[in-house]
């Protein structure tokens, strides 16, 4: 994901986030499987069971079965998988690259072409219906900072839902070994 950023900010593209709602239950399943009827269900009769066509939150194969749907789609609209990244999506044409990264049900997207990345924001909300989260602001914990300096990563919040969450909050501050505020440059 750093190395994503990395290549937006250096190549001045933008950097747009979406979300796929409910995107477990665009996933079909290619075998069968059984459940039981949920609480409050009347119709059914006692021992008959639900055959499931798609798959639920929850369900062991529910990932995988997104995680197929979405690649098939991408694939449809010209993307071609990373064999290095599989999480990476690449489409290149008429010489305009677009690149997406799928983490679940998060995407971020990215090109040298804003028309690319409008139309395939388009086509991802015909075919799974997408919460549109604009401009990249805080993805998997990161709060990505743009400006016309560069890209500016900070992780304090996440930290803090985890001191938070492990009740650390008041523990002691320990040196890091790291200076503070290093800039990293590929100028010698």
């Amino acid at each position: 994901m750093r190395i994503f950023i990395a290549l937006a900010t250096a190549k001045g593209w933008p950097l747009h986030q979406l979300d796929i709602n409910n995107a477990f239950l665009h996933g079909f399943i290619d075998e069968e499987v059984y459940m039981f009827p949920p609480e409050g269900y009347t119709k059914a009769l006692p021992g008959q069971v639900c055959k499931l066509g798609r798959s639920l939150y929850g369900l062991k194969q529910a990932s995988s079965q997104w995680n197929l749907e979405l690649s098939k789609f991408l694939f449809t609209q010209g993307f071609t998988q990373s064999k290095s990244d599989y999480s990476l999506f690449i489409k290149v044409s008429q010489g305009l690259c677009t690149f997406i990264l799928v983490y679940v049900d998060d995407l971020l997207i990215t090109g040298d072409g804003i028309q690319s990345i409008s139309h395939i924001k388009a086509q991802l909300h015909e075919a799974f219906t997408i919460k549109d989260l604009g401009l990249a602001r805080y993805f998997l914990g990161i709060e990505i900072a743009r400006s016309a300096a560069g890209t500016f990563l900070n992780q304090g919040k996440y930290i803090m839902d985890i001191l938070t969450d492990a009740r650390l909050t008041a523990a002691k501050l320990a040196k890091f070994p790291m200076a503070k505020g290093l800039k990293l440059s590929s100028e010698a």
